[in-house]
C-alpha cells in the first residue's frame, strides 16, 4: 500500500495543455527575463507532475543556473525545490535534500514564508521515506506554523495530510483518519481536485490498516477517478496498487493480479522505485495466496532488492550530512556578512583618506592641469575601448545563444518529420526534396501508416524560419490528431477537421489569427490500391507514363486556417497505372529568383523540367532537381522553403 504525501505545487492551465517539451521551448522563445524563468520553472514542475522526470531533471539544472546568473533568488528557490520533489520521486533522497536545503537557504534570506513552508515539507516528507518519523513532524509542524500563520488554507491542507502519514507509519491509524479528515474538509471547500484525490488515498490507506476493506475500496475508487481525469500517472499507477492490495485482502485474486500488473507497467515506465517496491511486496502476497509460489519467490527477491537500495545506510548518512552542511553553510553565509561589513567600513575610512589627500593635491593638480585633462581624454579612449569589446562580446555571446536555440529547435523539428526507414518501409519508389530557407522551415512533409492506409502530404505553413517552424508544429499535430484520435481517413474530411482543429488553437487568446497552412495530401488505400488526394492551394501534379503528359489537379482556393469563405474541402480520386508518377510540391521551388535576369523559376518551368528527365528513375530525380535549384539561385538569397516529394505508383 502507499499513501500519497503532498508536494504543493498547483500545474498552471497552460502546462496542463502542453508537454514538457512544448513549455521549454515556450520559455525559450519568450523575450521578459522573468516571465521566461517562471515558464521554465513550470516546465520543470510538469516533469515531476506527469512522470518526465529525466527531461525536468536536465532542464530544471539548464535553469536554475539562468536564475542565479541574474540574481533572481526566489525563482531559484522555486526551481531547487522543484528539482528535489524531481529526485524524491526516482528515489535519489540524498540529491533531493541537496536542493531541497540549498532552496530552504535562500528561502530563508530573502523572507518567503510560503516557499519556506513548502520546502519544509518537503524535507519532512524525504525523513518520514527513511523512517525518522520523530524529524518528520519537525518538519512538518514547522511548515503547518508558517501556514497558518499567513492563513494559507491550502498548505494547511497539506500538512494536516502529510502529518497523518507520518502518524499512520506509527500505527496510530485514528489520529492519522482524523488528520485526513481535516485536510479533507478544506479541499472540499477550495474545490481542489488534485488535493481531493491525494485526501481519499490517504483516508482508503488507512481503512485498510483498520481492515475496514469496503470503506478503503470506496475512497481508493474515488482518487483513481479522478486522477485518472488528472493524468496522474504516479497517481495511476499508486491507486491501482492500493486497489490491488485490497483485493488480495479480500480474497478477489483476478481482479488483483490485474490491478497490480497495471500499477507495475506505469511504475516501471516512470521509474518509481518506492512504488515498485510496494508492488513487489504485493505481488508477492498474492503469489503465496494462489499457491504460485514461483511468482511469489521472484517477487519478494526484487521487493527486497529495491528495499535494500531504499534504505541504505549510506542513504541516511548522506541526509544527516546534508542537514549538518546546511547549520554549516547558515553560519558560514552569517561571517560572511560580517566581513562584508567590515570590508564597507574599511571602505568609508579609505574614502575619508581619499578626500583629505585630494585637498593637499589641489596645488599639484592646478600646475598639472594641462596634463592631468589629456590624461584623462587618454583614460575615457581607453575606458570606451573596454566598453566596446565588452559589448561586442555580449552580443557575440547572445547571438550563439540565439543560434543554439534555433540548432535545437531544428533537431526538435527534424525529429517530427517522418523517418528515412519509415518513408522506405511503408512507400514505393520515392523522393523528398527538402531545402529550408533557414535553419528551421514552415514546410514540412508528413506520413502515417494506419491498418488500411498509407497517408502522405506535403505542406506549407504561413511564414519560414522561427515563425514558420512553430506553426508547422501546431499543423503537424492537428494533422496527427485528425487521423489518430479522430479516426478520419478521406483527405477532404482530414483537411476539414485539420482547419477546424488550427483555427480553435490559433483562437483561443480571443485574437484574430489568420495563420494556415497550404497542403496537398493523399490517402493510399494498401488493399484497394486506390489513392484519393485533397489539396488546400497547392496542386497535385501527376506524370501520365503512357502518354508521357503531366497532369494537374486543382486544389481548393482556400488554405487550412481562416478564410473569407470556408467551404468543404474536395476529395479527388485518382486513377494511376503502373509507371505513373506522383509530385506533391509547395510553392517555394516556383517562386524563387534567379537565372540570367533574376527572374521567379515559375510552376511551369517545373513541370517542364519534371517531364524532361522523366526518364530517370524516380530516386535519381532528386539530385537534378537540387542541382538546377542552387545553380538557379546562384548567389541570390533563398526565399521561401522548398519541398518537393516524388513517389513512382509500381
Amino acid at each position: 500500500m502507499l499513501t500519497i504525501a503532498l508536494f504543493l505545487f498547483l500545474v498552471p492551465v497552460q502546462a496542463q495543455n502542453s508537454g514538457i517539451d512544448s513549455l521549454y521551448r515556450l520559455a525559450q522563445s519568450e523575450k521578459n527575463l522573468k516571465q521566461k524563468l517562471h515558464l521554465l520553472n513550470e516546465s520543470i514542475a510538469h516533469g515531476w507532475y506527469y512522470g518526465d522526470y529525466d527531461k525536468a531533471i536536465r532542464y530544471g539544472k539548464e535553469s536554475v543556473k539562468l536564475a542565479r546568473k541574474y540574481h533572481f533568488d526566489s525563482i531559484a528557490s522555486l526551481m531547487d525545490n522543484n528539482i528535489g520533489i524531481t529526485y524524491d520521486y526516482k528515489g535519489d533522497y540524498p540529491k533531493a535534500l541537496n536542493h531541497f536545503f540549498r532552496a530552504l537557504r535562500i528561502a530563508e534570506r530573502i523572507k518567503d514564508k510560503n516557499n519556506e513552508a513548502d520546502i519544509l515539507s518537503n524535507i519532512g516528507l524525504i525523513y518520514g521515506n527513511q523512517g525518522l518519523d520523530d524529524k518528520a513532524l519537525q518538519y512538518h509542524e514547522k511548515s503547518l506554523r508558517i501556514r497558518r500563520n499567513i492563513n494559507y488554507q491550502k498548505g494547511i491542507a497539506v500538512s494536516l495530510n502529510n502529518m497523518a502519514i507520518v502518524f499512520l507509519n506509527q500505527k496510530k491509524f485514528r489520529k492519522a483518519i482524523r488528520y485526513y479528515h481535516e485536510s479533507l474538509a478544506i479541499d472540499l471547500k477550495l474545490k481542489d481536485s488534485i488535493g481531493l484525490a491525494d485526501d481519499y488515498n490517504n483516508l482508503g490507506v488507512c481503512y485498510q490498516e483498520t481492515k475496514e476493506y469496503h470503506k478503503s475500496e470506496f475512497y481508493q475508487l474515488k482518487a483513481l477517478e479522478l486522477r485518472e481525469k488528472l493524468r496522474q500517472t504516479l497517481g495511476i499507477s499508486i491507486s491501482k496498487l492500493n486497489l490491488g492490495v485490497i483485493a488480495v485482502k479480500t480474497g478477489q485474486f483476478e481482479k488483483a493480479a490485474n490491478y497490480l500488473s497495471e500499477a507495475e507497467k506505469i511504475a516501471q515506465k516512470l521509474g518509481s522505485k518506492e512504488t515498485l517496491k510496494s508492488i513487489y511486496q504485493a505481488q508477492s502476497e498474492l503469489g503465496e495466496k494462489t499457491r504460485d509460489f514461483e511468482f511469489a519467490f521472484d517477487r519478494l527477491n526484487l521487493f527486497n532488492e529495491l528495499k535494500d537500495e531504499l534504505a541504505d545506510e549510506e542513504n541516511i548518512r548522506k541526509q544527516t550530512q546534508e542537514e549538518m552542511n546546511y547549520q554549516f553553510d547558515k553560519e558560514r553565509e552569517n561571517q560572511r556578512l560580517n566581513r562584508i561589513k567590515e570590508k564597507l567600513e574599511d571602505r568609508k575610512k579609505q574614502e575619508q583618506a581619499l578626500i583629505i589627500n585630494w585637498a593637499i593635491a589641489i596645488v599639484g593638480i592646478i600646475i598639472l592641469g594641462f596634463s592631468f585633462i589629456l590624461y584623462r581624454r587618454w583614460k575615457e579612449v581607453k575606458k570606451q575601448q573596454v566598453i566596446i569589446e565588452q559589448k561586442n562580446r555580449q552580443v557575440e555571446e547572445k547571438n550563439h545563444e540565439i543560434l543554439d536555440s534555433i540548432n535545437y529547435a531544428k533537431r526538435i523539428q527534424t525529429a517530427i518529420l517522418p523517418s528515412l526507414q519509415l518513408r522506405q518501409r511503408v512507400l514505393p519508389s520515392h523522393f523528398v526534396l527538402y531545402e529550408p530557407k533557414d535553419i528551421v522551415a514552415g514546410d514540412f512533409y508528413w506520413l502515417e501508416e494506419t491498418k488500411d492506409s498509407i497517408i502522405f502530404a506535403v505542406a506549407d505553413c504561413t511564414g519560414h524560419g522561427v515563425p514558420g517552424a512553430m506553426m508547422s508544429v501546431v499543423c503537424h499535430n492537428a494533422l496527427n490528431r485528425s487521423v489518430k484520435e479522430f479516426g478520419l481517413r478521406n483527405p477532404g474530411e482530414i483537411l476539414d477537421k485539420t482547419r477546424e482543429i488550427i483555427v480553435d488553437e490559433l483562437s483561443k487568446n480571443q485574437q484574430d489569427v489568420s495563420d494556415g497552412m497550404d497542403i496537398s495530401l493523399c490517402t493510399w488505400n494498401k488493399t484497394s490500391n486506390e489513392l484519393i488526394w485533397a489539396g488546400a492551394n497547392n496542386p497535385l501534379w501527376i506524370w501520365k507514363k503512357t502518354s508521357g503528359d503531366m497532369v494537374e489537379i486543382k486544389p481548393n482556393k482556400q488554405p487550412i486556417g481562416k478564410h473569407f469563405d470556408m467551404q468543404p474541402f474536395t476529395s479527388h480520386p485518382v486513377e494511376l497505372e503502373k509507371g505513373d508518377r506522383i509530385y506533391l510540391i509547395t510553392d517555394g521551388f516556383a517562386d524563387q529568383f534567379g537565372g540570367p535576369d533574376s527572374k521567379k523559376f515559375k510552376a511551369k518551368n517545373l513541370k517542364n523540367l519534371l517531364v524532361q528527365i522523366s526518364h530517370e528513375k524516380i530516386q535519381q530525380q532528386i539530385e537534378i532537381l537540387k542541382t538546377t535549384f542552387f545553380q538557379w539561385k546562384g548567389n541570390l538569397e533563398q526565399i521561401d522553403d522548398v519541398c518537393i516529394m516524388g513517389i513512382e505508383i509500381e
